[in-house]
């Protein structure tokens, strides 16, 4: 499977971040989840509210060298799913969706013209946007129960000590950092995601060489922005007080500070607001049109 993480910032000229959220969420996704070949997308979209307020003090104990400024950089994140590389390159190619009078057509009103309006535009052509899209090595810990209501959905962003071999770090992570946090009373799920050290491998091929993202500029917006962290966690509960509960006041908590303190240099978390555009699915691809 092939997974992306594509963070965005919203054209501030225009847009507020609730805005960015409506343009998105309302009109962008109707075209955008009929890429070709989609196994799966979601957009996250950070909660107006920040977590160190709805937590209070403590926050400031579960957390390490938090990044200032880090939501300023991106207003939403859509993770987008795809069998491969091959098929995400290929994902824009534009197919038969729309029925006519003459069957399955192409739909002549399929755009994705709205994103020089809807994300950081290039310059003040608009025909070009910022974003950091970056390829994540997915690990699924615990399958995501999603009940009919929305769920708290947090992200655990995490940088790695320089000291810990990335092997090691992997290995820590995928056996005794990731079995203690799956057993947080209240988890509904559960995801690590591990970025790509290739910070070009989810652009090559799907943007034009000459574009804006292989830039000096946009190489160098995307080194620092990959440079803050190393992966992240997925999770999910009923709502915040099941989180501070299952992170906080529970008898993980001391374990999981003293492992956090051993393992990262930085991590922090991020509540956001998920919108399942595209179902994820891992299983073996369908032979009919999956939406």
């Amino acid at each position: 499977m092939f997974k992306v993480f594509a963070f965005l910032k919203r054209n501030s000229e225009l847009l507020s971040h609730d805005e960015y959220r409506a343009g998105h969420i309302g009109f962008h996704c109707c075209n955008s989840r009929r890429l070709t070949g989609i196994r799966g997308y979601i957009v996250n979209v950070w909660a107006n509210e920040g977590l160190a307020s709805k937590i209070g003090p403590g926050y400031k104990d579960i957390i390490i060298n938090e990044p200032t400024g880090f939501n300023d950089l991106w207003d939403g994140f859509p993770q987008v799913y795809f069998d491969d590389a091959a098929s995400w390159k290929k994902a824009t190619t534009i197919e038969p969706t729309r029925a006519t009078e003459n069957g399955l057509s192409i739909d002549p009103d399929w755009t994705l013209s709205d994103s020089g309006f809807l994300f950081d535009p290039v310059d003040a052509s608009l025909k070009e946007f910022k974003s950091n899209h970056l390829k994540m090595d997915e690990e699924i810990i615990i399958p995501v129960n999603r009940p009919e209501r929305k769920v708290t959905k947090i992200i655990q962003f995490f940088k790695k000590h320089d000291f810990i071999d990335e092997l090691d770090f992997r290995n820590i992570m995928l056996s005794s950092y990731a079995k203690k946090l799956s057993n947080m009373e209240g988890l509904k799920g559960l995801t690590l995601n591990f970025r790509d050290h290739d910070i070009d491998s989810a652009i090559k091929g799907f943007y034009p060489d000459t574009g804006w993202h292989f830039s000096k500029q946009g190489n160098y917006e995307r080194s620092q922005f990959a440079s803050l962290w190393d992966g992240a966690f997925e999770m999910y509960f009923d709502n915040i007080d099941a989180f501070k509960a299952g992170r906080m006041t529970s008898s993980l908590n001391e374990t999981l500070t003293a492992l956090d303190r051993k393992l990262f240099s930085s991590a922090w978390y991020v509540e956001v607001d998920e919108n399942v555009i595209i179902m994820p699915n891992r299983d073996p691809a369908p032979d009919f049109y999956y939406r």
